[in-house]
Parts: C-alpha cells; structure tokens; sequence
C-alpha cells in the first residue's frame, strides 16, 4: 500500500467513484422524479380532470371529504365507479383514512389497505388536502411494469458503477506505472552512483517534472564527482607539502642525534624554521577549511577605505623598500564598506605578500580605490605580466606558477585561496587581470548602507 504506483491507482479509483456517485444521484432522482410526474399526470388523464375539479371544488366549500360519495357518484368517466361490482373509487384525507368510496364498506378503512394501482394527489392553493385513488385489480400488470420499470434503471447503475470500477481500476493501474517508471529508473540510476560512474548518464524519460528532477540529479552527481577529484587532489597536496618540511625537519634532528651534525644554534634554527612551515600549513589548511565551509567567524562593519587601504600600505612598506620595490596607493574619498576591518586586512596581506614575490626590482606595486554602483572597488597591481595558464589557476590551492622560488620564500600555495574564501564570505568578488606588462587583483566590496 506504500508504494506510489498502488496510492496512484487507489486515488484515480477514488475520484471515479466520486464522479460516479454524484453522476448516479442526479440521474436517479431525475429518473424517479420524472417517474413519478409521469405516473400522476397519467392518472389524473385516467380518473379525468372533470372528477379531480369537482372533488377540490366539495372540499373547498365543505371543509370536508364527508359525503364527497355523491361527487365520485355524479361524474362520469374513465374513472367513475359504481358500487362493489364496479371499480373502487375513493377519497383518503391526510391521515390516510378513507373518508368516501364508491362501495361503502371501505369506508373508515386504511388507505394502504386498499392496494391501488394508481392514485392522484388533490391540491388546494398549492396545498395537498386528501388523495383520490382507485382500487383496480386489472391494472396490476401495468404497475408491475411500472415497479418493473424502476428497477431495471437500479440495476442499470448498478451495472455502470461495476463496470466504469473496473475500468478506472485498470486504467489506473496502467498510468500509475507508467508514471512511477520513470522515478524507478531514476531510483536505480541513484543507488547505483559512484563517483566513477557518476559520468555515464541515461535518459530518464517520463514527465516535465521527472525529467527536470533527473537533469538536477545528473548535475549534481557531476558536482559530486568534482567535490571529491577535488577533495583526493587536495589530500595529494597536502600530503605533499607536509612531506617536504617533515623530510628536512627529520633529516636535521637524525643529523644532530647520530653526531653528523654539531648541536648548535645554526642547525637547531633550520629545524625550527621548518616547524614553523609545517606550524603555517596546518593554520593556513584550518583557516581554508573554515572558511570554505563558512564556520569562520565574521564580525562585518562599516569600514573606512581609506583607513584600511593606509594600514596595509603602511605594514608592507619597509618590505618594499629593502626589495627596491615602489609601493604607492590612490584612494578617493570614499562611502564605508561592509566588511570584518580585520580579515579584510588579511586578505590586503596575503595579496601584498603574493605582488612582492613576483616583483623583481625595481618593480612597482600600487592601490587604487574607486567607487563602482553599489560596490567599492580595490585594485592591487604589480609590475610583471601573467601567462593565461597561471591566470587560470591562481586561486586553486597549492599552485605556484615558479614552485622552487616560492618553496625558497616559504610560500604554502594556499594564500590566494584563502584571500578569494575570504572576500567571498563578505560578500564581495575577486578576480585577477592582466595587460601592458601588469597584473592586477580586482576586489570588490559592498558599500555599507546609511
């Protein structure tokens, strides 16, 4: 009963049924009601209309049906009795109780005594004020037919009920499969996913729904297959880049125990700077990581352009100066940004640092600030060009477009990854160009609101 295709069937039965009973209900009250119009209108044709008006016109002027036998007596017709050899005319009040008749033993007698085959209603002013029927015996074979009648058109409905059940179960039954179809081959394409398999895709087939529901599951088993090729190549890096500093860290230490060595400041200080590297590693991996998932913490606020644009330049001026390397900035007056003042200076760092790396003396560095729409925009551009295959993976983590120089400058490969997490985490957007024998590093925050 869980399944989708049996509840698909169970409903479409359901509705059927609905339809069909109220279909039934109209065409069976229809049907009696028109009956029953029919069967009166006959009748009073029968008794005739000269005897129904007499009889409304006694009870009028009377007040009762009480000695209404000379009316049922005077008037002729097809429906006039007379006495016990003839046919039974009468006269019944609304308590059911015969009040005149055309053979005086029925009177006083129950009206559902007499076994009539046909009766009319007598109205006064839209008022029903007593029935006139008729006791005839050979009339029986046409109210069998009329019974006759009734039930055949009860056992009409009943057959179309079954049938149209039937039918509506089966034809339920078929689209409920082949709408759920489709969803089962979607099910046995999920369970079978892996990340190997993830790029052999079939067509789903089934409805707009079905299909678009496929097409999202196909993206994002490619997105899947990407997150963990992206994850196996970040535990290769890391891997690798660990293996470097613990190798010369262990070679030193195993070098001073085995006596090869001297135990002194000299060789104690090249094991500590590689403990220091590896300390950089696990904190630039920690904050990567933390940022990627967004669980850094974040404390945005107004901050001034300027202010933050004079304190990067002004901690990364001595180094600029013993490389022989001009470092100027340019920044306008300017509307506050949203933005965490000090991860915000981090990220002016970690682009700074990555500009005096890759600047030869005597190079220049600039900041530049302008205001675009809603956003402000922080350019950070060093002398040197790019080629397009550095450009392109400047921001993936552990590339180094020269690795021996950047391994000898104690790069971890992660900064730049960190910087675009960063910006991105506060809301801004970074990308990097390059032309006419420069590259620049485009950043751009949002203004903060009055």
């Amino acid at each position: 009963m869980n399944r989708l295709w049996v509840r698909l069937a169970l409903a479409f039965l359901l509705v059927t049924w609905a339809v069909l009973a109220v279909v039934t209900i109209v065409i069976y009250q229809s049907v009696q009601n028109s009956f029953r119009t029919y069967v009166s209108e006959r009748n009073a044709a029968i008794f005739g209309r000269p005897l129904v008006n007499s009889l409304v016109e006694y009870y009028a002027r009377t007040g009762t049906w009480t000695g209404s036998e000379v009316v049922l007596a005077g008037v002729g017709g097809r429906g006039e009795g007379r006495g016990a050899g003839g046919l039974l005319t009468f006269v019944a009040g609304l308590d059911g109780i015969i009040a005149a008749a055309t053979d005086p033993a029925w009177i006083g007698r129950r009206l559902d005594e007499a076994a009539t085959s046909r009766t009319v209603p007598l109205t006064l002013d839209g008022q029903r004020i007593g029935t006139l029927g008729q006791q005839t015996p050979g009339d029986q074979a046409l109210l069998d037919a009329e019974s006759q009648f009734t039930t055949q058109v009860n056992d009409g409905l009943l057959l179309a009920a079954a049938s149209t059940t039937v039918v509506a179960l089966l034809l339920g039954i078929v689209l409920a499969v082949q709408l759920t179809r489709p969803l089962q081959r979607l099910t046995a394409r999920v369970s079978a996913w892996s990340p190997t398999s993830s790029k052999r895709f079939s067509p789903t087939g089934g409805t707009t729904e079905v299909r678009r529901l496929a097409a999202e599951f196909d993206a994002m088993s490619a997105r899947l297959a990407r997150a963990e090729e992206l994850r196996q190549q970040m535990a290769a890096d890391v891997a690798h880049e660990l293996r470097t500093p613990v190798t010369v860290l262990r070679g030193h230490l195993e070098a001073m125990m085995d006596g090869v060595y001297p135990l002194d400041g000299e060789h104690l200080a090249v094991a500590y700077d590689q403990a220091l590297h590896l300390n950089r590693l696990v904190e630039d991996l920690r904050l990567l990581t933390q940022a990627e998932a967004g669980r850094l913490p974040l404390q945005l606020e107004a901050v001034e352009p300027e202010a933050l644009v004079r304190q990067a330049v002004a901690r990364f001026a001595p180094l600029a100066q013993d490389a022989g390397i001009e470092l100027t900035y340019d920044v306008e007056p300017l509307p506050a940004v949203t933005a965490d003042a000090a991860r915000a200076l981090q990220i002016f760092d970690n682009l700074l640092s990555n500009a005096l790396r890759h600047t030869a003396a005597p190079g220049r560095i600039a900041i530049r600030a302008r205001a675009q729409g809603d956003h402000v925009e922080f350019t950070v551009s060093n002398s040197g060009m790019l080629d397009p295959d550095t450009a392109a993976h400047l921001f993936d983590r552990f590339w180094r477009s020269d690795e021996a120089r950047a391994r000898d400058q104690g790069g971890s490969g992660l900064g730049l990854a960190i910087t675009r997490q960063l910006v991105l985490l506060q809301g801004g957007s970074i990308g990097v160009e390059g032309d006419a024998g420069e590259t620049r590093f485009v950043i751009q925050f949002p203004i903060s609101p009055p």
